[in-house]
């Protein structure tokens, strides 16, 4: 039956290797997105369609910032380079065009405040003055007044500004030049990717002395990819390096390192294909989370093949129960994430979930038909570690251990603190992170993160609300509370401020434009022909707005029917970044029900923090119920399965405590493994006290999944950075209390017959 069973596992693998050729084959994308740890959060379906409006505004797009001898050349050389990389659908080249031409005929319905209340006196005199202005561009009879150029300056002012035919901003020191555009596509795409970075790198070999900076999510997507990559191949290969030499120094015999690494490599090859068929994708962060499953699967095969070379008699049947326990808390650990709303964490689960399955099916079904030779070192070693224990009448260290076991706790209780903060999940460098600010200071543009929904039953109505929140935002931003704010209502008066601009315009013609001819002597039929436009004036709709070219712009702020049942209509306001002051003026503002505030990052970080709130839960309900599986099997010894495990986390959690480290959802992840291991510890040295051989499969499991997951803490991504550190402390702690947990049992050298 057994053999069958081996043969049918070989099968199987076989089958997971062809579905992986063929994943490979068909070009299945990798996902680079660090947002897939996000929670997949329960919203409503407008604020879900407002998310999808402005990422889509903002995801595909980017903005690219050059200065410095011959700027034009500079430009045209750097769209040049972008064209052959062919990573851009499209530029920008009318960025800074005013809308003139489009809004012409409605100019008679566009006032600015400061012509609303002049009087006729004002208005002579600004006529005059654009009449006698040298280079002035005045037509006295379509628009004596500068309507238009009024409204433009004041509705449409703003940083970027035309230098040669070209979209320029300013800093204190100089001029920068402005080339954004469309991508061609995803900016997760790795195939668009590594071009534009290829042409970029190529631009400023090309020009060392210009200046560029970059804004745009397929800068941080890309350099999140190299650093998946890179994470990928140091920490696997730097894992599985060091672990094959601390297993060549112990056993040294190539047959039985082969043998150690071979449920590893069945292990990958069970998880990988399926996590991508299951997932349709596979996240770069699960391959270099999935590097760490080296630790924790060659552990099965250490304590079976430690048991073998210093025990040939043994009976194979005394390993399987620990064994299978060991898999099944270290499941227990890995599958917790499964009931996260966070679909990488979930990805990374199955993957870590299938592998230590494939692990340990290699390791029950194949490896007991291995039988390496067993090496002279191998129980020299075994007899030194055997030699770590603590003695049951040591009361000094017992009296220490118990005495560090208040003061942590102590810590804990006092000093330990939570970090929810959403930059943990971003592992972009300083410097791109600070460039990209730069940029978006200079455009004076928001990031899409901070924003306002406001609903109304009519378009008019709508436009109202958005003119009656315009006094409030203009004055945050004048007091420097709120950075900028963007509306519809700036660009399309409502049909109310429409209709009482013309009145007071008419009334304007009416009484300032005859004496305006009167002192320009000008002639007297002119007086008929520019009041003839504003018998019909067409009112300024909002989708006559934006489907100008320059209201394209503003259609992320339109949202439309709020559901496809209900006709009321609603559009955004979108928010630069706020203090506190704004933000609470925000909340307030957005107190009636037609309007919601909506802050995605405040909003995220609660979702993290709740999520670690059912983390800690569920790590302590799991430890509440392995305590009563451990009390029911070992009795009166279920504190030495325990000792390990907790005392790890205790250990860990008093250390952050120690030193001020907020604890994450990711510090949590991290505790259930160390949780999961540490049990796989306590179980073996209560299954098998008196063997060396299980103190040596403990320690070598315990440095090489030190390895593995330490390794992590060394990670450019803040979230993978926490788990590492957590299991490099909780791991050595783990290592550090094992010898008290076989504190009392008798001390057996090796010997060839040790049970």
């Amino acid at each position: 039956m057994e053999r069958f069973a081996a043969f049918a596992w070989a099968g199987l693998l076989l089958g997971c290797a062809l579905l992986l050729a063929g994943l490979l084959s068909r070009g299945t994308p990798l996902d680079t997105r660090i947002t897939a740890l996000l929670p997949d959060t329960q919203q409503n379906a407008l604020i879900e369609r407002a998310e999808q409006r402005l990422t889509g505004a903002f995801e595909d797009r980017f903005v690219l910032l050059v200065r410095g001898e011959s700027p034009g050349q500079l430009v045209d050389d750097l769209k040049d380079h972008l064209r052959d990389a062919s990573s851009v659908d499209a530029f920008d080249d009318d960025l800074a065009q005013a809308p003139g031409s489009d809004l012409g005929q409605y100019r008679y319905r566009l006032l600015t405040e400061s012509l609303a209340n002049a009087d006729s006196d004002a208005w002579v005199k600004r006529g005059l003055n654009r009449l006698f202005t040298p280079g002035s561009d005045a037509n006295p009879r379509r628009d004596p007044f500068g309507l238009l150029d009024a409204w433009l300056e004041q509705r449409f002012e703003g940083p970027i500004q035309l230098t040669d035919g070209l979209p320029t901003v300013n800093d204190e020191n100089g001029r920068w030049f402005v080339v954004s555009g469309q991508l061609s596509a995803s900016p997760y795409d790795m195939g668009m990717q590594q071009p534009l970075m290829a042409a970029l790198s190529d631009f400023r070999d090309a020009h060392p002395d210009a200046e560029l900076l970059r804004s745009g999510l397929v800068f941080h997507a890309a350099s999140g990819a190299d650093q998946a990559k890179r994470e990928i191949s140091t920490i696997g290969l730097g894992s599985l390096l060091g672990i094959g030499l601390l297993l060549w120094a112990t056993f040294r015999r190539g047959s039985m390192l082969l043998s150690l690494l071979l449920p590893v490599a069945c292990g990958v090859l069970f998880a990988l294909p399926l996590t991508w068929w299951v997932f349709g994708t596979l996240n770069l962060l699960t391959l270099a989370f999935g590097a760490s499953l080296i630790g924790i699967s060659v552990d099965y095969a250490l304590h079976l093949q430690c048991a073998r070379q210093l025990s040939p008699r043994l009976a194979l049947t005394r390993l399987w129960p620990g064994l299978l326990l060991g898999l099944v808390s270290s499941l227990a650990a890995y599958l917790a994430q499964l009931a996260t709303p966070l679909p990488g964490l979930r990805q990374m689960a199955t993957f870590a979930a299938l592998g230590l399955i494939g692990a340990w099916l290699t390791v029950r079904l194949w490896l007991p038909w291995f039988s390496p030779r067993p090496h002279a070192s191998t129980a020299r070693i075994a007899t030194q570690l055997d030699r770590l224990r603590v003695p049951s009448r040591a009361p000094i260290r017992w009296s220490l251990l118990a005495l560090l076991g208040l003061l942590a706790v102590v810590l804990i209780a006092t000093r330990l603190t939570a970090n929810d903060d959403l930059r943990q999940l971003n592992p972009s460098p300083d410097a791109l992170i600070a460039e990209q600010q730069r940029v978006q200071g200079l455009l004076e543009r928001s990031t899409g993160s901070r924003y306002l929904i406001v609903t109304d039953e009519h378009e008019g109505e709508l436009l109202d609300r958005l003119e009656a929140l315009e006094p409030s935002l203009a004055a945050l931003k004048a007091e420097g509370h709120l950075a900028q704010y963007r509306h519809l209502a700036q660009a399309v008066p409502s049909p109310t401020t429409q209709q009482a601009n013309l009145a007071h315009v008419r009334q304007a013609y009416s009484r300032a434009l005859p004496e305006l001819i009167a002192q320009a002597e000008l002639p007297s039929d002119l007086l008929e022909r520019a009041q003839a436009p504003l018998r019909e004036v067409p009112l300024l709709t909002l989708d006559a707005w934006l489907e100008m070219p320059a209201g394209r712009a503003d259609r992320r702020l339109w949202l439309g029917n709020t559901t496809e049942e209900n006709p009321d209509v609603a559009a955004l306001v979108t928010l630069g970044d706020a203090d506190d002051v704004a933000q609470q003026a925000l909340r307030q503002l957005a107190a009636p029900a037609h309007i919601v505030y909506q802050d995605r990052v405040a909003t995220l970080s609660n979702h993290l923090a709740r999520l670690r709130d059912q983390i800690a839960l569920w790590l302590a309900v799991a430890v509440a119920g392995l305590t009563l599986v451990f009390s029911w099997r070992y009795r009166g010894r279920v504190w030495r399965v325990l000792l390990p495990p907790l005392g790890a986390l205790v250990a860990t959690l008093a250390l952050f405590s120690a030193l001020n480290v907020g604890l994450s959802l990711f510090h949590l992840l991290g505790l259930l493994l160390v949780l999961g291991i540490g049990l796989d510890a306590g179980i073996f040295c209560t299954e098998h006290p008196d063997s060396s051989a299980a103190w040596l499969a403990i320690s070598l499991s315990c440095m090489s999944s030190l390895m593995a997951f330490g390794l992590l803490s060394f990670s450019a991504t803040p979230a993978l950075h926490h788990l590492g550190l957590t299991c490099l402390v909780g791991l050595a702690a783990t290592w550090a209390l094992v010898p008290f947990a076989r504190a009392g049992t008798r001390h057996v050298c090796s010997s060839p017959n040790q049970p």
